[in-house]
């Protein structure tokens, strides 16, 4: 069965296939199937759209330290993609329209936060855009398309740039992303 399982799944996508999530050869893969296939360490694609393994992506927010009330934080979902839409959301609550702002200029992690996903995230060797996924309650969408260890630096260096509603840089080790290798 384990030798079997990964030509099934990739016949599962092909037949189950989401417009917007391409695989490498430009077929789709459906988002429900990839959450329910059963196989935690495949979280995300990278920009050519092969699977990744190994671990998961691990935030930690240290709230108290960004000046909000609230708890230190660790967010930590099965897919990269869902710990960084998570992420997105709790930065755009606390902070609002000027994080929001920020996020439409600054590379979340290839591509600044869009409202026009299927023109901003071109991948321009297909044609085609890469796949996005929508932050809740915004009309923003945010393209996942990278490999973990890229996501990992990215995020590191976006949060060296972001900078708090007061004008303040985002304090050292307020937020650390790293790769949980559980």
């Amino acid at each position: 069965m384990k030798r079997l399982t990964s030509h099934f799944l990739e016949y599962l996508r092909r037949i189950y296939a989401t417009p917007g999530h391409e695989t490498a050869d430009g077929v789709g893969i459906s988002a429900q199937l990839d959450e329910n296939s059963g196989q935690r360490e495949q979280t995300d694609a990278d920009e050519s759209g092969a699977r990744t393994t190994g671990g998961r992506l691990r935030i930690v927010i240290d709230w108290g330290a960004l000046d909000v009330d609230k708890e230190m934080q660790t967010i930590m979902e099965d897919k990269d993609s869902d710990s960084i839409i998570k992420l997105l959301v709790e930065l755009i609550g606390a902070f609002g329209d000027s994080m929001k702002s920020q996020l439409t200029e600054l590379p979340v992690i290839r591509y600044p936060l869009s409202k026009t996903p299927a023109t901003d995230f071109l991948n321009r060797a297909k044609g085609k855009p890469y796949s996005s996924l929508q932050v809740p309650g915004t009309d923003l969408y945010f393209c996942p398309q990278s490999q973990r260890t890229e996501k990992v630096e990215r995020l590191r260096k976006l949060f060296s740039r972001l900078t708090l509603p007061d004008g303040r840089d985002f304090p050292p080790a307020s937020v650390e992303v790293s790769i949980d290798a559980a």
